[in-house]
């Protein structure tokens, strides 16, 4: 099993670093705008733990390769559509995934100011394609709060980030309902009109029981 590397970041406290996605979430809030046709989807900081290391990219993040099971929490799948603020499918972009585990924990070198166990049977990153109409599709679990900075509550999210030929695109996914939503400095940092297409809903349930939601994105002009 080969292992890639992504990307490197230095040695700083988990405060820290989600401190300092509040403020470029903040300043991102002014790069977001309504378009004629399509409403771009809002752009969110990547966050401290964007993954340094993957073994595994595949579509369903809920094993991995020498695993003893699938892994804790509520499994669902995500499914949507990227277009670009003609409403115009984008087929071919890629797409990376990432998130944290059911019980909130990050597989990430600098998440350590998080008491809760790692699960070695989830993968906790995806890569993939769209496919020509710009559908894509992955299986993960439920991810979990976390404590962020003081009474800071993360609220269980998903973060995407998309590319095509011609734009890019960084956001997060949160779900509908959640009780942390209100209270969440980056979520909340958005405007209404533009927060709302970031909230999921996972009320369709296919025949074994999985809920399903659906995420689409729209890509801005860059």
């Amino acid at each position: 099993m080969t292992v890639e590397r992504l990307t490197d970041l230095s040695q700083i406290s988990r405060r820290a670093l989600v401190g300092g996605a509040v403020a470029g979430g903040i300043n991102m809030l002014a790069e977001n705008s309504v378009n004629a046709a399509c409403l771009w989807t809002a752009k969110q900081a990547e966050g401290p733990f964007y993954p340094e290391e993957v073994s595994e990219t595949d579509w369903d993040m809920t094993n991995v390769v020498g695993g003893t099971g699938r892994a804790f929490g509520e499994v669902i799948e995500v499914s949507g559509q990227v277009r670009d603020s003609r409403c115009h499918s984008v087929g071919g972009c890629t797409l990376e995934i990432w998130q944290a585990n059911a019980r909130g924990r990050y597989a990430h070198l600098h998440d350590t100011g998080n008491s809760q166990p790692l699960d070695h049977n989830f993968q906790g990153y995806a890569r993939i394609v769209a496919d020509g109409n710009g559908n894509y599709r992955f299986v993960t679990i439920v991810p979990g709060s976390y404590p962020a900075n003081g009474d800071w509550i993360r609220p269980p999210h998903i973060h995407f980030k998309v590319k095509s030929e011609f734009s890019s695109l960084t956001t997060q996914m949160y779900f509908d309902g959640n009780e942390h939503n209100d209270q969440d400095y980056l979520l909340n940092g958005v405007a209404l009109e533009d927060r709302r297409a970031l909230l999921v809903k996972f009320d369709q349930i296919h025949a074994n029981g999985m809920r399903a939601g659906k995420f689409d994105l729209v890509l801005a002009d860059d």
